[in-house]
């Protein structure tokens, strides 16, 4: 029985190939873009499309099925589209790939799994991922978000807009981080973190993200409503039950709603307010919160 003919690499006239690179398979690549020395673009598992204005440095390596936009830059040594760490699943199977967008800088050694359920893992836009950084399968990521050095996101996490992750920063497969959060480096989370949280230790939301806050042009109002929402959440003594249902009490706020979409929806549940912390770390968090009410 005969099978179709595997489609053969597409360069764009204007984009650029070193001679020591590597195209092989269902490859499709843009104008302007630049493939450096050394660089492997496999199209043997599943097509790659990459847009136009990308940059390969040298020694990187990206393998199909993968969709790449525009003005991407990949450092030595980073590697998108692979298949997932899953001892159960089978390497040549193209699976739903990566789909990745606009304007991300991936630094030497970043690495980003392709997804192996229905949906493909997915990156937004203008998004920078620091050295050694990991995405894992089926994971989904916003836009402007800032990943430092070493942390790593989990197979299915979803991270929504300009959240950071500082150096060594870990997310627990499953779990969701609110747009505008802030993870301390070496700490983590295996559990939400609601938008606008700080973790400041494993599991701990320790305060607001008030500089985000501010950075972003955000009201006094607003900020005053994530504040009486930190405050109801994990400073009033309320169970998390009973937190709901103070927040309940000012629904038809949009950022209040929000809220109460975010913790109702929660499958793993939201991080504590600091009770789960060192001594010393949790008293850094209450210490600062206070601060913050103090000095406005």
């Amino acid at each position: 029985m005969s099978t179709a003919p595997t489609a053969g690499p597409r360069v764009h006239p204007d984009a650029r190939v070193h001679a020591s690179a590597i195209i092989e398979g269902d490859v499709e690549i843009g104008a302007g873009t630049v493939i450096g020395p050394r660089s492997i673009v496999l199209g043997t598992v599943g097509p790659v499309r990459i847009g136009s204005g990308c940059t390969l440095v040298a020694h990187a390596m990206v393998n199909g099925p993968i969709t790449i936009g525009d003005s991407n830059v990949l450092y030595p040594n980073a590697c998108l589209g692979f298949a997932p760490q899953d001892l159960g699943f089978d390497p040549g199977k193209p699976g739903p790939g990566c789909v990745i967008g606009d304007g991300n800088t991936f630094r030497e050694g970043v690495t980003v799994h392709r997804g192996k359920t229905s949906e493909p893992t997915r990156i937004g836009n203008r998004n920078y991922w620091m050295t050694n950084t990991h995405l894992g399968h089926d994971g989904v990521v916003g836009n402007n978000c800032i990943f430092g050095s070493g942390a790593v996101l989990g197979g299915h996490v979803e991270v929504a807009d300009s959240v950071i992750l500082g150096g060594l920063a870990a997310l627990h497969q499953f779990v969701r981080v609110g747009h505008h959060c802030f993870i301390s480096g070496a700490a983590g989370v295996t559990q939400d973190l609601p938008p606008w949280f700080m973790a400041t230790a494993i599991n701990v939301a320790g305060s607001i993200n008030i500089v985000g806050l501010r950075r972003s042009g955000a009201t006094p109002e607003k900020i005053a409503t994530v504040r009486w929402v930190y405050r109801m959440v994990y400073r009033s003594g309320a169970t998390p039950q009973q937190a709901l249902e103070l927040l309940r009490e000012r629904a038809g706020d949009p950022i209040v709603d929000e809220y109460i979409e975010f913790i109702t929806s929660s499958k793993r549940g939201i991080c504590h307010g600091a009770g789960r912390a060192t001594r010393g770390t949790a008293a850094r968090a209450t210490k600062g919160e206070a601060a913050l009410e103090a000095h406005g």
